[in-house]
């Protein structure tokens, strides 16, 4: 194939494109660049045929790729198993498109950064969970511990009390037995208490001693979660501390009366953070529109919650940086995208290329622009395969 006006830059980003027209992925995988035939085998467009085509691939970094793939076929992930560049059986060990035999395969690499990746494959036998529970190395180990999908044996076996990275990665996995997240959030290490503090399953008895912690951040984090008490949210937005008031201004269990004045809040941080809160009542969003501060105004245009007319109010904002958040709002319907299509700024009408809601029409006016920016934003973004077939030079892409 020649691709008559698409830069190389674009290549990649059109295969990583899910909507990209099958015969694009099957070129690039014809290409001589070992890296546009791995962009092809890493392609969530490529297709299982191609995909087992590639994987007999002499470049390792191609069959990388294809072991990467979660649509690689469960028979060709098994002889990826076997693969000499050990690379690629840490990817195949990781896909969680893999067979549980084949994890069960790789759970016996000899080499430890193989296991580590079946170890933290949330798709990993329960069984082969356990036994690696006892490896002899603490990669292994740790990758156990951060796996969202590992069951409490397993988790319990792995954890070593007396070690700080156990201790991290553990209080970190919503997977963890609740007593011992609860343990974990009043370790004598903040970084350890802070990671339990953003854990989203985290207890709300332990979200109560964490509010109320000696270190700010730890504080301000538990503060934010949607699962801590909520007579803790109300207190802190009566803080006379900044950093508690805006951490109160975020949580999106905040009382709708106490974020009305949060809002309104002196400092530029809280009303930033209310605005970017979903639950911001429609009144004190119309106020923060017209908010002094860029920032303010930037965060409401990019809060999903806010409405369509709002919405159009701020994307007609005189600063840019206003209007760039409003180009990526999920809410920002396809009228406004043509509007914002038009604008001066580069980065606003790249929002527009990469929007979902786009239109073809949206997009095909933007086929012409000048911006290296914009066009990246169509190639990775668009959902329009006439648009995407034009950006690689072809004029029939196959249905």
């Amino acid at each position: 194939m020649t691709f008559a006006y698409s830069p190389p830059g674009l290549w990649p980003l059109l295969a990583a494109n899910p909507h990209t027209p099958p015969v694009v992925i099957h070129e690039l995988a014809r290409c001589e660049s070992p890296g546009l035939r791995a962009a092809a085998a890493a392609s969530p467009a490529a297709v299982s045929a191609l995909l087992t085509e590639l994987a007999g691939d002499p470049d390792n970094p191609v069959r990388r790729c294809v072991a990467a793939n979660r649509s690689c076929p469960p028979r060709i992930l098994a002889e990826l198993a076997r693969d000499e560049d050990e690379l690629t059986r840490v990817l195949t060990a990781a896909n969680i498109a893999a067979p549980g035999a084949v994890i069960e395969l790789l759970a016996g690499d000899d080499a430890e950064d193989v296991r580590a990746a079946a170890a933290g494959n949330p798709c990993c036998p329960d069984s082969t969970l356990l036994a690696l529970a006892s490896d002899d190395t603490w990669r292994v180990r740790h990758s156990l511990l951060q796996n969202p999908g590992a069951p409490s044996p397993p988790l319990l076996r792995a954890y070593r009390g007396s070690d700080f990275m156990c201790r991290l990665f553990a209080a970190g996995n919503p997977a963890l037995p609740s007593g011992l997240l609860d343990k974990l959030a009043g370790d004598r290490q903040s970084a350890i208490r802070l990671a339990a503090a953003r854990n989203p399953r985290v207890p709300p008895l332990a979200l109560d001693q964490l509010g109320r912690d000696a270190v700010d951040m730890v504080r301000a984090a538990a503060l934010r979660h949607p699962r801590t008490p909520q007579y803790l949210v109300t207190d802190a937005a009566g803080s006379p501390d900044e950093i508690m008031r805006r951490a109160a201004a975020g949580n999106p269990l905040c009382h709708l009366a106490s974020l009305a004045v949060l809002a309104t809040d002196a400092a530029t941080s809280v009303r930033l953070a209310a605005a970017g809160n979903r639950e911001l009542p429609a009144a004190s969003a119309r106020d923060l529109s017209a908010d002094p501060e860029v920032s303010v105004r930037a965060g409401l245009g990019g809060n999903p919650a806010v409405p369509a007319s709002l919405l159009a109010v701020l994307a007609a904002d005189a600063d840019a940086r206003v209007r760039r958040r409003v180009a990526r709002n999920p809410r920002t319907g396809p009228v406004m995208l043509l509007d914002l299509a038009g604008d001066a700024d580069p980065i606003v009408r790249a929002g527009v290329a990469g929007h979902p809601s786009a239109s073809a029409a949206v997009h095909r006016r933007l086929l012409t622009d000048s911006s290296a920016a914009v066009r990246e934003a169509l190639a990775l973004g668009s959902r329009h395969e006439d648009v995407l077939a034009e950006l690689t030079g072809l004029e029939h892409p196959m249905p």
